[in-house]
């Protein structure tokens, strides 16, 4: 446990010089329990919570009691969600906080009348098992070998972003990681924590790249990856994911997330590893805005009861 605190720790503070926010680490536990979590909370300059770039989840670290009772953990983190969605309700903000996929039990910000949303990723167990793959990533992995190509683990950040960079720009995307940005988070982070890698041509040529975050044991996360245009076709890309896969399994992490799943092409391009696909949930407070928007999204359902139906002038809508 004490790894993650550090490692939430230091994520902390990357994002404070990246995005010059408020990032604290707090920590939720009801009077009456021993059970608690802790989580990054990312604030804006006037205490508003926000969803920085590159943060696909709010880091949360949910600590039951040793217990294998399922009803005395349920009954410990609803306890533990009600002092962190208080925390949520004081603080405020316009965007959907996105909470780990590991949170399943989003009752308590239904029940506080915030909103809520679903989305979805691709998670592994790891170590990654051979026959989940499609057999076109089999082909692709054989002719990336077979033409040369070789990954390692870099601390090169220069040809990490080199293939960032070049799809970013045929794609017109962003990863929001500059060069500066991933050499200080190599820095600040470490390598056990920010593990970058690249597949290299027989020539030595930058060919894909990519970027995980370790912040469990439990599990890593995507959060970067390009290839250059002359690369797409090779398996470079797919023998790079696989050396990934391989490397983040020695070292003991149990699990990835591809985070994200929302976009079609991209849902497609990360189904081939045979990944479980999760729901995760988004939570905001209710504001001004999303009260106008419903009532007039209301208003026109009525509208459209009243032109069916022919009680427009009953409900006052529509009627002369």
């Amino acid at each position: 446990m004490l790894q993650e605190q550090e490692a939430l720790q230091k994520w902390a503070e990357f994002n404070r010089q990246k995005w010059k926010c408020r990032v604290e680490v707090k920590r939720f536990q009801a009077p009456s329990s021993e059970a608690y979590c802790e989580s990054l909370f990312f604030l804006d300059r006037k205490g508003k919570l926000i969803m920085p770039p590159i943060n696909y989840y709010y880091p949360i670290i949910f600590t039951p009691t040793p217990t294998q009772n399922n009803l005395r953990i349920n009954k410990q983190w609803l306890k533990v969600a009600e002092v962190m969605l208080q925390e949520m309700d004081r603080a405020g903000g316009s965007v959907d906080i996105a909470l780990p996929p590991d949170i399943q039990d989003i009752r308590p910000w239904r029940w506080a009348n915030f909103i809520t949303n679903v989305k979805y990723t691709y998670r592994l167990e790891l170590p990654y098992q051979d026959h989940l793959m499609e057999g076109s990533i089999r082909r692709r992995l054989n002719k990336a070998k077979l033409a040369g190509y070789e990954t390692r683990l870099t601390d090169n950040m220069e040809d990490v972003y080199s293939c960032l960079v070049e799809t970013e720009q045929r794609k017109g995307i962003t990863h929001h990681l500059s060069l500066a940005d991933l050499e200080m988070a190599r820095e600040m982070l470490g390598p056990d924590i920010f593990r970058t890698y690249v597949c290299y041509s027989k020539d030595g040529e930058p060919a894909s790249a990519s970027v995980e975050l370790v912040l469990s044991k439990k599990r890593a996360l995507g959060l970067a990856l390009g290839s250059k245009r002359a690369h797409l076709t090779s398996g470079a890309n797919q023998l790079m994911t696989y050396f990934m896969f391989q490397d983040l399994s020695a070292m003991g992490v149990k699990g990835f997330d591809f985070c994200g799943a929302n976009v079609p092409s991209v849902a497609e391009s990360k189904s081939v590893w045979g990944a479980e696909l999760v729901p995760y949930f988004t939570v905001r407070k209710r504001g001004l805005r999303d009260v106008f928007r419903e009532g007039k999204m209301w208003l026109r359902h009525m509208v459209l009861i009243g032109g069916i139906c022919g009680i427009g002038q009953i409900v006052g809508i529509g009627g002369v």
